[in-house]
């Protein structure tokens, strides 16, 4: 250290409030980088969090909509096929008569043969304006039955009814013949004047739509429900209880909630379960199709979808926390060892002896240290290599000019690991770094069904740092290029490369026994100029060499340059 080093080195020793006003600054740069990693971490695990749960709801909502209308389009085929099957029935009503109805058993013949073929349907009925039951497709002769007391009797019997009929959709009911439960699809028969005539009336099975509406359930938290307008259940999946019930649930809010954008939320009072609604009406139909998904299962599964990256955020913050306090501690002891150092210093003046091991300690150190930097240097080569890596996976347009990038790259870390390797920091042995960057090269451009094989003869002599790169680099581009073109229509090959030492100089020779590379030298045709020419003459003129290509069979380079640096010698 020279004297007026030696002098700063007291000063800033002798003033302990200049250190400690340095040490707070330190300390709070990395409390301040720490605050910002920190923080920009959670901001990205929210903003995360907030898109997955975006996700999860639009998908839960445009399956819900799709579930809908395809309930929709299996309840207006059924019951628009069962009401024009009722127009048929009041046309035999009016083609035979009561009288023929009573005395024959045609009608019922008919209304079996009928009811025999869907499975939604229990039976078919024909009723006259005294709510007398005059046909059926259970039995004839009939026994006395009277279905005056029924709601679509007194619902189409009422005056004030459309002329030309309605459809009317009845609650669930018991059968007063077998007991089974049914619904009812009616219509109101009218002779040519428009007076009231009877009803015409059909029952379904709630089962068969059960038993669709099973199908088609995604969640089994979620449900199905066929609802008359005045918000009477007709069919609801799962029932949670004995299919023998008759009432089922009359929940009008479900009808007249208002939705947006065809959807409204809802705790549904069959259960009390909170789901997102989707609601259809029937076209022509009193009827309506409900479809709700829980909002629990929506929940789970957002959180499955965060949890993993939570799981690894948070002991990231962990982790970044104590890597925090490490730094902090580091940099106060640091500082704390400058000043140690700087009063050291002072102290030591008069003590030459003690003072040159004290140096030649800290030259160690600070070889460690380099040897240290340049693995750093290599680990951050790497995490850029593995960036671009990823970001050519996601646009395949850039595989072709990022995979040049990526080969120079790796070798800069390849150059950067043999220095954190080898015993000194200066300079670098030939023979193992080409061994190494053969290794990589051929690994990076090898192919299914092709097979190069480089063959390396090097004398091991080494190189120094300032032209072990410019080296390297020209040793990459030349090997790349064999790869890329030498062998472009052959699934075998060799690449063989030498590096021998001669009279102060070094000579390299790169030779392949491929077809040859397609204009070398890039300078033959001024048009026809690569990044890796430019890169192989920009490099031979840093270490002040020649080179040349030649070609007969397979391509041949030679290049030949100074082993020590001009300057230096």
């Amino acid at each position: 250290m020279t004297p007026a080093g030696f002098e700063q080195d007291t000063q800033a020793g002798g003033n302990p409030d200049a250190a400690g006003i340095g040490r707070k600054a330190v300390s709070l740069a990395i409390l301040s980088l720490l605050a910002v990693a920190l923080a920009l971490t959670v901001t990205l695990l929210v903003f995360a969090a907030y898109q997955y749960r975006s996700q999860v709801i639009a998908e839960a909502e445009h399956r819900s909509i799709a579930i809908t209308r395809l309930l929709e389009e299996h309840a207006a085929k059924t019951l628009s096929m069962h009401a024009a099957t009722l127009s048929q029935m009041e046309w035999m009503v009016d083609d035979l008569g009561w009288e023929r109805i009573d005395s024959s058993p045609l009608l019922h013949e008919r209304l079996k043969a009928m009811a025999s073929q869907p499975p939604e349907v229990l039976s078919y009925w024909v009723i006259d304006d005294g709510g007398r039951i005059r046909a059926s497709s259970f039995e004839w002769p009939l026994r006395p039955l009277d279905a005056s007391d029924r709601e679509y009797f007194r619902a189409l019997k009422t005056p004030g009814v459309k002329p030309g009929g309605s459809i009317h959709i009845g609650p669930r009911l018991s059968g007063k013949m077998r007991g089974e439960i049914f619904f009812t699809i009616s219509r109101r028969m009218e002779l040519p004047d428009h007076q009231f005539q009877g009803v015409a009336q059909i029952s379904l099975r709630p089962n068969y739509f059960a038993d669709f509406y099973r199908s088609v359930l995604h969640g089994s938290r979620d449900v199905i429900l066929l609802m008359r307008e005045d918000g009477e259940v007709l069919v609801r999946n799962p029932l949670n209880g004995p299919p023998d019930r008759i009432e089922i649930g009359h929940f009008p809010d479900l009808i007249t909630t208002p939705d947006k954008d065809g959807f409204f939320r809802a705790v549904t009072p069959l259960d009390g379960i909170e789901r997102i609604m989707t609601r259809r009406k029937i076209p022509d139909m009193p009827v309506y199709v409900l479809y709700g998904t829980d909002v629990a299962s929506i929940e789970k599964s957002w959180r499955d979808r965060v949890l993993p990256y939570a799981l690894f955020a948070i002991p990231a913050l962990g982790l970044l926390c104590l890597l925090g306090v490490i730094a902090l501690r580091r940099s106060r002891q640091a500082a704390e060892a400058q000043e140690a150092l700087s009063r050291a210093n002072a102290a030591l003046e008069d003590r030459i002896a003690e003072r040159t091991c004290h140096l030649d300690r800290a030259l160690a150190d600070k070889e460690m240290l380099l040897r240290d930097i340049h693995h750093r240097v290599k680990n951050n080569l790497q995490v850029i290599l593995s960036l671009l890596e990823l970001q050519a996976q996601r646009a395949p347009e850039l595989e072709a000019p990022f995979s040049e990038a990526l080969t120079r790259i790796n070798t800069m870390g390849l150059i950067h690991e043999q220095i954190y390797r080898s015993t000194g920091v200066s300079a670098i042995r030939l023979d193992n770094f080409v061994e190494a960057l053969a290794g990589h090269l051929n690994s990076f451009h090898s192919r299914p069904g092709r097979t190069i094989v480089i063959r390396h003869r090097v004398e091991p002599v080494s190189l120094d740092l300032n032209r072990v790169v410019p080296f390297a680099l020209i040793l990459n581009e030349v090997v790349s290029n064999a790869f890329k073109h030498a062998f472009a229509d052959r699934c075998s090959g060799t690449i063989d490369i030498a590096v021998t030492a001669y009279d102060g100089s070094l000579h390299l020779t790169v030779e392949d026994d491929g077809t040859g590379a397609l204009e070398p030298e890039g300078a033959c045709v001024p048009d026809r100029r690569s990044m890796g020419m430019d890169l192989i003459r920009a490099f031979t003129r840093q270490i002040r060499g020649e080179y040349r290509f030649t070609r007969d069979g397979g391509t041949r380079f030679d290049l030949v340059f100074p082993q020590q640096d001009g300057d230096d010698a």
